[in-house]
């Protein structure tokens, strides 16, 4: 029988589906065209050290010597493990590394009108890299190894014989998070495939037929997979776990994408009602601690439990690194000593591939935004070195210190982590990837747009006031463009934002610039297509009868 709307990948070598054990060993060497094997079979190999995540242990690790894919299903144990090793990847699939071939969460924080970016960074945005053959692959291709590892737990997790709420609640965090990915594969392409049935030894060479999902369709299934999470999830989990915070933010957001305001505004309400989080004095948004009652979600990471991102503590970030200037590489003239040496207040080691612009700037309140103290790093740097003439100083002369932006530029402070080696760009520090004042934001417009500018206001200056602002009393599409820009800049958000209001391919033309030295800054006119992103031709190549997206 021939399925439709399937993501499933073909294998080229069917020897490969005859055991489980095979497949397990054997996915370290699988290429894109055999991704559909890298499922829920091959979640835990034989002596692999895996994450055993519950609702209280999210950093637990336990050995396993003898598991296979139909014993993660016979056991809680087993569907605790399968959760937990869920988390992983699901962690894995929405940051960004280091290497070129793993940053494409990185475009979301830097693809935007709020930034510059460096002309040794990024040649792919919106240029001649953005191709089918050359583009990321990973956002499309891990996106649906987690689904299909989702929908592995949400199938058969069913038949575990366990208490009824607790294995809902397990059931529930997998379908979260199963809507999450959906909901970032679908704003990304438009176009996608939409598949809720595992992949097995015994169904792996079905026939497919693939063609994209309805947009009725993908997001009837994240709103169904977002009610059973908000009916079965608390509010109150431990730090890293999903719950019903996340789930009504992830559904308010996903309502405003089809422009359900009611949906989302109710949502938003609920969250902010619910006396589970409150917004925190704007100095500890970003301070040591991050597992504070503004954190709907949290990445943790931890330096001694990782190394790479299958382990518990995760393989690092580096955030802080990419969105600020090295200003260890300062020169003053006629001083041998640099004035300026690698050291945590100044963020330690960095990249500066993508720095705020001038514009992100105008929108500030210089006299009263508090959150210029401490989003961003100041003008003014103090020589730090012992050897210079300048320690504990201001560098001489009139800013900039120096035009390259490498060297010399403002630059985002989010990410600073005063334990890291002050020689390494990586950080183990805890990312936030949702927080209150998104939710604030999106139900400040749901409200707006339903003619509710009572509520919409008073979630506006919620955010305004907690930075020292006045309040408003005007609000329309501008005024949230703005305070969203002010609020969660360089947070990963601003992409999706603009593409949903429309805003993408304009703001980007007008502000975005790319450059290495301050003086020779250049822009470049983003096409209307470039709004979606193209599917790797190797998936197109194997589906053969999925289309591509539009202008590629």
């Amino acid at each position: 029988m021939k399925r439709t709307c399937l993501q499933r990948i073909t294998i080229t070598d069917k020897n490969q589906a005859c055991d489980v054990d095979r497949f397990r060993h054997q996915t370290a060497t699988l290429k894109t065209n055999n991704i559909r094997m890298k499922r829920i079979l091959t979640l835990l190999m034989a002596g692999f050290l895996v994450l055993n995540i519950s609702c209280t242990q999210w950093l637990e690790e336990n050995q396993f010597d003898k598991i296979n894919s139909d014993v993660i299903y016979t056991s809680p144990e087993g569907l605790k493990t399968a959760v937990g090793g869920l988390y992983s990847l699901n962690r894995r699939y929405f940051r960004f590394k280091d290497l070129p071939s793993t940053r494409a969460n990185y475009w979301f924080y830097c693809a935007t009108d709020l930034s510059i970016t460096r002309t040794y960074n990024e040649a792919n945005i919106y240029k001649e890299g953005m191709i089918p053959s050359g583009f990321y692959e990973d956002m499309w291709i891990n996106g649906y190894q987690l689904i299909d590892r989702a929908s592995s737990i949400i199938v058969r997790g069913r038949d575990v014989e366990m208490p009824e709420g607790e294995k809902n609640q397990l059931l529930a965090q997998a379908k979260a998070i199963r809507a999450m990915v959906y909901l970032r594969l679908v704003t990304i392409y438009d176009n996608i495939l939409l598949d809720t049935i595992p992949t097995t030894k015994t169904n792996a060479f079905d026939p497919v037929e693939y063609k994209p999902a309805t947009k009725e369709q993908i997001f009837n299934l994240i709103g169904d997979d977002l009610d059973f999470a908000i009916q079965y999830l608390d509010y109150n989990v431990d730090k890293g776990l999903v719950g019903q915070g996340l789930a009504r933010h992830l559904r308010a957001e996903a309502a405003m994408w089809v422009n359900d305001w009611a949906t989302a505004a109710a949502n938003c309400d609920s969250i902010i009602s619910s006396g589970t989080y409150s917004l925190v004095p704007i100095e500890q948004v970003f301070g040591a601690s991050l597992d504070h009652s503004e954190t709907i979600l949290l990445w943790p990471f931890d330096e001694l439990t990782g190394g790479n991102d299958e382990l518990a503590g995760g393989s690092g970030s580096p955030l802080g690194a990419a969105f600020q200037s090295r200003y260890y590489e300062i020169k003053v003239a006629g001083e041998k000593e640099a004035p300026v040496i690698e050291d945590n207040v100044y963020g330690g080691n960095a990249f500066g591939w993508n720095l705020p612009n001038d514009y992100l700037r105008s929108l500030y309140d210089k006299s009263k935004d508090k959150r210029l103290d401490y989003y961003f790093y100041p003008d003014t740097i103090y020589g730090n070195n012992p050897k210079s003439k300048f320690f504990g100083k201001p560098l001489p002369g009139p800013l900039p210190y120096s035009t390259l932006i490498r060297e010399y530029h403002w630059s985002v402070m989010k990410y600073r982590d005063f334990e890291k080696p002050a020689t390494a760009n990586l950080s183990y520090k805890d990312i936030i990837a949702y927080r209150l004042p998104e939710t604030y934001l999106l139900g400040a417009e749901a409200h707006w747009r339903q003619n509710n500018n009572e509520k919409a206001l008073e979630y506006l200056n919620a955010v305004r006031n907690r930075a020292g602002l006045d309040d408003t009393t005007t609000i329309d599409l501008d005024v949230i463009l703005d305070e969203q820009a002010r609020e969660l800049c360089f947070e990963g958000k601003r992409w999706f934002f603009l593409k949903r209001i429309g805003r993408l391919v304009s703001q980007f033309n007008l502000y975005h610039r790319e450059g290495g030295d301050i003086n020779s800054l250049i822009s470049y006119d983003m096409e209307d297509y470039h709004v979606r992103w193209p599917i790797p031709q190797s998936q197109i190549d194997v589906m053969a009868t999925f289309p591509q997206n539009p202008g590629y």
